[in-house]
């Protein structure tokens, strides 16, 4: 799995991107959605602790959700583009992932007046023909270093355990992957989002960490 602390910062392309905060700043980060049950819940809470984050947004679930997707931009977080479809560009080709990531960017717009800049690619894959189509978009693509585990390697964990293990490996300036369609999520955010304000981290507004992302 490729993440972002797998990448030299010293030689991090223009269009990866990266961002600068404060010492004990974390950049929360949500894939897949926005999914009609537990998006609106995890955007609750987040209210709930004043924590904003990006949230990759797939093409073909904002057509079905709009409100939701409205939702999120007016709460004040981040969108970001996570394809139409979640195809990587080994499975579909170059010319239909561009494609593909165009369409999303197409349903996306109208949301923010503007166009988002920042992608994130299904799976995190970063093949060659991935990395061409986001350029042809001109767009920066953005990983995670650390992931909450309900997808992957950390599937089988139960919620404590995931706790457990976030608790123990968070460190400052960390991306932290998580999903928005996913029921061990909520519950892993109803305490994970208390024990990290307790540890005096700082949960970075994408505004801030990101302000020329979003392009006119």
């Amino acid at each position: 799995m490729v993440t972002l602390k797998s990448v030299i910062k010293s030689v991090i392309p223009a269009w990866i991107a990266t961002y600068k905060t404060t010492h004990k700043g974390i950049l929360l980060t949500f894939d897949d959605g926005p999914d009609v049950n537990l998006t609106p819940q995890i955007l609750d809470l987040l209210a709930e602790y004043d924590v904003k984050a990006v949230f990759f947004i797939l093409g073909k679930q904002a057509q079905i959700y709009p409100n939701i997707v409205q939702r999120i931009v007016t709460d004040g977080h981040y969108l970001g583009n996570h394809s139409f479809a979640h195809k990587t560009a080994d499975e579909i080709g170059f010319k239909a992932y561009t494609n593909d990531i165009r369409h999303c960017q197409t349903i996306l717009k109208p949301f923010i007046a503007a166009t988002p800049r920042l992608f994130r690619p299904p799976q995190g894959k970063l093949s060659l023909s991935a990395w061409s189509a986001i350029q042809c978009n001109h767009m920066q693509a953005i990983l995670w270093s650390i992931e909450s585990g309900e997808w992957g390697q950390y599937s089988h964990q139960s919620v404590d355990q995931m706790l457990a293990r976030l608790v123990r490996e968070i460190q400052p300036h960390d991306i932290v992957l998580m999903h928005d369609n996913s029921n061990k999520v909520l519950l892993l955010l109803e305490r994970l989002l208390p024990i990290l304000i307790e540890k005096e981290y700082i949960f970075v507004d994408p505004k801030q960490a990101f302000p020329d992302v979003y392009k006119h």
